[in-house]
């Protein structure tokens, strides 16, 4: 507007020195100021419909807390030199910096333009970057005109990071200890093979607290190290990590609610690692687009495969985990629920699912606690030190 206004004033004064001293030269001028301009924002409006800018959708997906580069890609067609072209880039939460930033640019010869912009992902989850405000300013600087190009806008998944859980006997002790008890290991004929390929029941890394008439040496030996027996046969059911981010977020889209939905879904990730690290099978269940999805977890390789293909699909909504154990199952359920809130809903699918005999064992941030919170059957607490502390 400024640059508007200066040009008007220069005009005028050419038609006064036309008018008041030489009328041949400030007639001159007068040509000159009202002709080039009228050239330059022929050319700049022919150009701008000759401009296209993308984003480069080969790395939406990256890792946490490590720089990556956003490609805008600039394509002209035509053989006109581009004037100056400036956009608004605009990163979700998730990143470090979220205030928007002004690139300016400009193309002579080249038709196509890549812009690196290095963004560095804090937050986990499903992030994105926006591109609007596009506009072209003419080549004399004067006249601005917009670029009418629906906004662009790219989804980036951030991987959750994988956490080693500290101090966590007491957590492996309470989900071994309720698994359904078969005291008949020692006189088991028949081989049955679970998913770990050990014959009649499954195993896990010994920790203190754990009896040691559970210790198996034979297969302690071989391993040089100790390990137990849980008390679950290999072909019942595995416990079930599940992901419920249904519970209502009054501040969705901001720094804080995002970090929390982040941390319980590492924290779900952890737990999951932590379980089969210790030779716990599980299975793991967060919300997809339409339903919840279930993956069954053996190893830790499995915990990163899921962990780099979740976000894609995780939908937070008012979608609530299934805790009844299907109609022909002989065996308890064990539910193990990460989940930033504990929401009434849930906690009364988790009350009759212990009527009907199942386990359910709540996780939440440490942060989030508060004396207020819906009481439910076994409640653990996530810290920011990935300890989990029970609540009495």
């Amino acid at each position: 507007m400024k640059a508007v206004f200066s040009y008007v004033i220069v005009l005028l004064s050419a038609c006064s020195y036309m008018i008041l001293f030489d009328r041949n030269a400030g007639g001159i001028m007068a040509v000159f100021l009202v002709v080039v301009p009228l050239v330059s924002v022929f050319l700049t409006l022919f150009a701008r419909k000759k401009v296209q800018i993308r984003v480069d959708s080969t790395n939406d997906l990256v890792p946490k807390n490590k720089n990556c580069t956003i490609k805008v890609l600039v394509t002209k067609d035509t053989i006109i030199p581009l004037p100056v072209i400036s956009f608004e880039f605009r990163a979700t939460e998730h990143f470090r910096k979220t205030e928007y930033d002004v690139y300016r640019f400009s193309m002579s010869e080249n038709r196509d333009l890549t812009i690196d912009i290095s963004v560095f992902p804090e937050v986990c989850g499903k992030a994105g970057v926006k591109i609007g405000h596009i506009y072209i300013t003419d080549y004399l600087g004067i006249f601005r005109f917009r670029i009418r190009v629906p906004q662009i806008e790219h989804e980036i998944d951030i991987i959750p990071e994988i956490h080693e859980i500290n101090d966590c006997a007491g957590i492996l002790r309470s989900i071994s200890d309720t698994l359904p008890d078969n005291d008949d290991d020692e006189t088991e004929t028949a081989a049955v093979y679970g998913r770990a390929a050990f014959p009649g029941y499954g195993y896990r890394n010994y920790v203190p607290g754990d009896s040691l008439k559970k210790v198996n040496w034979k297969l302690s030996s071989k391993k040089n190290e100790l390990y137990v027996r849980m008390d679950e046969s290999a072909g019942m059911t595995l416990p079930k990590i599940i992901l419920d981010i249904s519970a209502p977020e009054t501040d969705s889209g901001r720094r804080s609610a995002i970090e929390h939905t982040a941390m319980v879904t590492e924290g779900a990730l952890s737990i999951l690692d932590m379980c089969v690290r210790n030779g716990i099978e599980c299975s793991f269940i967060y919300p997809g687009h339409e339903e919840m999805i279930t993956e069954d977890v053996l190893t830790h390789d499995d915990v990163e495969r899921i962990a780099c293909g979740m976000i894609k699909d995780l939908t937070p909504g008012k979608m609530i985990p299934d805790l009844s154990s299907p109609a022909d199952s002989k065996s308890s359920d064990m539910n193990i629920i990460c989940t930033p809130e504990i929401c009434e809903s849930t906690a009364k699918a988790a009350e009759n699912a212990v009527l009907s005999g199942n386990y359910v064992k709540f996780i939440i941030p440490e942060d989030l606690y508060t004396d207020e919170c819906i009481p439910v059957p076994e409640l653990w607490l996530l810290n920011d030190n990935w300890m989990l502390t029970r609540t009495v």
